[in-house]
């Protein structure tokens, strides 16, 4: 009877470290267990490289072959995985399609990282075979580092950096990865205060027509005033986009512009077309028209009066039907602008079917005519299939008179930049409208 109880108690402590340790989809160890295995390696006086890795639209996978096919691909991932590394590495599944790897010793990260590559960019699954993208992180662990879990941050931060950039298989970790998420979390700390505390401002850069040099429009252009420190958007969009909150600062915008709107309807006759800027996420959020129409209706402002701004990047975005949203935004009245034109992906066919009035040319293009003018034969391309789609032009970050000459004699309908004038606050752009001095 002892005997049969000790092996029932021998069998169910086995099934729990069982279910404590093993994944039970790839049969390899879990995030428990490479936390543990990793610990112990971290004890042997040698190098070791940690990798994370996963697999590039994975929930993509699964949508259209299903669970059981995803899990069997999990398995033969994990299964390539350790015919890339030797005996004496570690490989575990730490969630999802994440695997966590170590390697013991000296290791030569371009090679190894090229086999894994190898491997498992095309996989099969019985006799089906199929085309993957990985993306690896790297941390290389000094001797004395004994923290599990701050080494595979390092290499999840090195994972991130190279997230999107289709052309870069892996990212190793440098200590100015270290410093940006520090920054990053700051701000993150920072951003909700921000809000309560009105340090968010908004700018408005005039768009003067290249026919009668007058004000036709103006931009919307967040800025950080924080105390006597400027926090730039090329720094805090990025991270906003990232968490989301860019949804909640493309409200307070749009909010903004109403409020100064409805000022300016009482002071001027002519008021120039505001264009306001909507993130990609924004656009994903179902209710954001509903929100603004409240916020319009609030301060008596009409759809016409103002134009709805997107990336480029935006309308090629396979996680939203950019076509139904812009359909939408189309029929409350509003009109749309694609901003950064040029740098994006999106078709000929694609900017035929979608409802837009305007194309902005992004700064790059314009840069061009500086330096040489045959180098902006994509601008004279860009206004000669705008006038067919008979679409608007912006051009953005004009600065000097022979860009401003080279727009007018290719029929660019507005110019943007300093050569005009700088991004104004509102009490700034009242004087503008007058004609007073700035």
């Amino acid at each position: 009877m002892n005997r049969k109880y000790r092996k029932l108690r021998i069998e169910k402590r086995n099934r729990l470290l069982e279910l404590a340790y093993i994944d039970p989809i790839t049969g390899l160890g879990n995030y428990n267990a490479y936390l543990e295995k990793t610990k112990e390696k971290l004890e042997m006086n040698s190098k070791k490289t940690v990798i994370i890795l996963d697999i590039d639209k994975f929930k993509t996978f699964n949508k259209k072959y299903g669970h059981v096919k995803g899990n069997e691909l999990l398995k033969r991932v994990g299964e390539e995985i350790k015919h890339a590394i030797r005996k004496t590495d570690i490989v575990c599944r730490l969630a999802n399609d994440v695997f966590g790897i170590c390697l013991i010793g000296e290791v030569d990260v371009e090679n190894i990282t090229e086999r894994l590559n190898n491997k498992i960019s095309r996989i099969n699954i019985g006799e089906i075979w199929y085309n993957l993208r990985i993306s690896m992180g790297v941390y290389i662990c000094d001797k004395d580092e004994r923290d599990v879990q701050s080494i595979i941050d390092k290499a999840i931060m090195a994972h991130d950096s190279i997230k999107g950039k289709y052309h870069v298989p892996y990212g190793v970790f440098t200590e100015k990865f270290e410093q940006k998420v520090i920054r990053e979390s700051e701000i993150e700390n920072m951003m909700e205060d921000a809000i309560k505390n009105k340090e968010f401002e908004v700018y408005y850069q005039p768009q003067i027509s290249t026919k009668t040099e007058k004000m036709e429009g103006a931009e919307a252009l967040v800025r950080w005033n924080k105390a006597e420190n400027r926090i730039f958007p090329n720094e805090f969009i990025p991270i906003f986009e990232k968490n989301y909150f860019i949804i909640k600062l493309d409200e307070y915008v749009f909010e903004k512009v109403c409020e100064n709107i409805q000022e300016m309807k009482t002071q001027f006759k002519d008021i120039p077309k505001i264009s306001v800027n909507i993130s990609k996420e924004s656009l994903v959020d179902r209710n954001f028209l509903e929100k603004y129409e409240k916020i319009m209706k609030k301060y008596d402002i009409m759809p016409e009066e103002i134009e709805l701004e997107i990336t480029e990047g935006s309308t090629v975005n396979n996680d939203i039907d950019i076509q139904k949203i812009l359909n939408k935004i189309k029929q409350k009245r509003f009109s749309i602008a694609i901003d950064d034109f040029g740098t994006g992906y999106s078709s000929l066919n694609m900017l035929e079917m979608m409802p837009i009035d305007t194309l902005k040319i992004d700064k790059s293009f314009i840069d061009r005519i500086d330096i040489n003018e045959e180098k902006a034969i994509l601008i004279e391309v860009i206004m000669f299939i705008s006038k067919k789609l008979n679409l608007k032009t912006v051009a953005e970050g004009v600065e000097t008179i022979e860009q401003v000459n080279y727009l007018k004699r290719w029929n660019c309908d507005l110019i943007q930049g300093y050569v005009y004038q700088k991004p104004l606050r509102f009490e700034e752009l009242k004087k503008y409208i007058k004609g007073d001095k700035i």
